[in-house]
């Protein structure tokens, strides 16, 4: 097999209200699914990388959406390009809005628990390493408890909005926890 990615159709799927991921992640798609539903807005997963130095965490994955505020809101712009690891196939750089409040998420059924932060979106990160898209963002609370808490695995799931009183409510319905990281 030649590595080619999908990242172009995972990121149509999105764009169309429908769950565009990688990787095998269930718990990713399980997230998407719920606060697509919740927000009517598309989840983007993400490696996130944490800067301590520059008190940011950068959201990077090659799936965007470039409709982030749902099928029905403005397009952000975008640019085709290969897959970064591999220089092959389909990719978008999806140059996202900032100065937006973003939630994120990860839902975890076996312990009946949702991961939880916000940050506020400040740039876009050209830079051509690693995944294409690329959000830094500011998050709100304490970085160094984000940084130290990040046991759940590396994937999570990035939503435009303040999804906090959505996110809260599901847990008291269901009978979960919210886990704030930061």
């Amino acid at each position: 097999m030649s590595g080619i990615c999908s990242c172009i159709d995972f990121s149509c799927l999105n764009r169309n209200s429908l769950v565009g991921g990688c990787e095998g992640d269930i718990r990713s798609a399980a997230t998407m699914t719920a606060f697509q539903i919740l927000s009517g807005r598309p989840g983007m997963i993400s490696d996130p990388v944490i800067d301590t130095s520059k008190r940011q965490i950068i959201y990077a994955h090659c799936v965007a959406s470039n409709k982030v505020f749902g099928p029905d809101g403005p397009e952000n712009p975008y640019t085709i390009m290969t897959h970064s690891e591999d220089r092959q196939g389909a990719s978008i750089r999806s140059i996202l809005p900032v100065d937006y409040m973003t939630t994120t998420l990860q839902i975890n059924q076996n312990r009946k628990e949702i991961l939880f932060h916000m940050a506020k979106g400040i740039s876009n990160d050209p830079d051509d390493r690693a995944c294409r898209t690329k959000l830094c963002a500011e998050p709100v609370g304490d970085i160094e408890k984000l940084f130290r808490f990040w046991d759940w695995g590396w994937h999570r799931v990035t939503f435009y909005g303040d999804l906090k009183e959505p996110v809260f409510a599901l847990a008291d319905a269901i009978g979960w926890k919210v886990v704030e990281e930061a």
